[in-house]
């Protein structure tokens, strides 16, 4: 464990499997809010070697962290106090050798943006940096709907049309082509969409009317992604039933489910809002093309 004192009662150090519990503790303040980080903690129990969580402290109490995802480039900072997230920002700055050169930073707008200035003043500027809305969503606030049995999990056969899907949410979220930007890693991700059974789909005739993934999923909060029906078929109730129909089935195995959306994106929100989700926090996200 690495410890590094500052000026006054703020310290930064890299967790490590001895201080799982006290993570919990802090993460368990909010648990649907933190699921994701929660549910990487049960996963890997701060020991995998290409992640790291970092936290910061006033006395002898963590008031925010961030999880460093070397792999994924993922950077997920958590906690609401400025100047402990710009130290934890600093850190990730002087740790960057870590990351891939395309990186996320993802969480409350509190915990995110204190990152995106210490980036920015480093000479590094997010590609896009999204305002977003937290939501959740509680079995006894969905309203009734008809079951779709249809729905199920993606297999190695849904292969064609999780690419292509893909590829198409992915560019109305992001504003890039995966297929053009990085085939290979792409077509990867698409591989481990259709066997690690975490994505749902809806298909008619072999054609796809909808689909989402659960990105994090534990006793109190499962966690929704990617949420796609085609461009055509929307309008028509689809996304409404099988996004129904995945919330009762992850009820059986979870507390509350939760998303993220684009704040500018009134039909999705209105979607949501219909369904019973209720807003929680403001969110945002900052993708990164050049972190190095």
């Amino acid at each position: 464990m690495a410890l590094h004192p500052d000026t006054g009662a703020l310290a930064v150090e890299r967790l490590g499997p001895p201080d799982l519990v006290e993570l919990f503790a802090f993460l368990d303040r909010d648990p649907v809010l933190n699921v994701y980080l929660v549910a990487l903690a049960l996963r890997d129990a701060l020991a995998r070697p290409q992640d790291e969580l970092w936290a910061a402290r006033r006395g002898e109490h963590v008031v925010a962290l961030v999880h460093i995802g070397g792999a994924a480039g993922a950077v997920l900072p958590a906690g609401d106090d400025t100047e402990a997230l710009e130290r934890l920002a600093d850190e990730t700055l002087r740790r960057r050798a870590l990351l891939p050169h395309r990186v996320q930073v993802v969480g409350t707008f509190a915990a995110v943006e204190p990152f995106t200035r210490r980036l920015r003043s480093a000479g590094i500027e997010p590609r896009l940096h999204r305002r977003q809305v937290y939501m959740a969503l509680e079995p006894v606030s969905l309203p009734p709907f008809e079951r779709l049995p249809e729905l199920r999990l993606a297999t190695a056969a849904d292969y064609a049309a999780l690419y292509e899907s893909g590829a198409r949410l992915r560019a109305e979220e992001l504003e890039e082509d995966p297929r053009l930007t990085d085939p290979a890693t792409y077509a990867r991700r698409v591989e481990e969409e259709a066997r690690d059974g975490s994505t749902w789909v809806w298909l008619e005739g072999g054609a796809l009317r909808f689909r989402a993934s659960v990105s994090a999923l534990t006793a109190d909060a499962a966690q929704i992604a990617g949420v796609y029906t085609p461009a055509a078929l929307r309008n028509r109730g689809y996304a409404s039933r099988a996004l129904s129909e995945l919330c009762t089935r992850l009820f059986d195995r979870t507390r509350a489910a939760s998303l993220f959306v684009n704040d500018f994106n009134a039909p999705a929100l209105a979607l949501y809002r219909r369904l019973g989700f209720a807003p929680t926090a403001d969110w945002a996200s900052a993708f990164y093309d050049a972190m190095r």
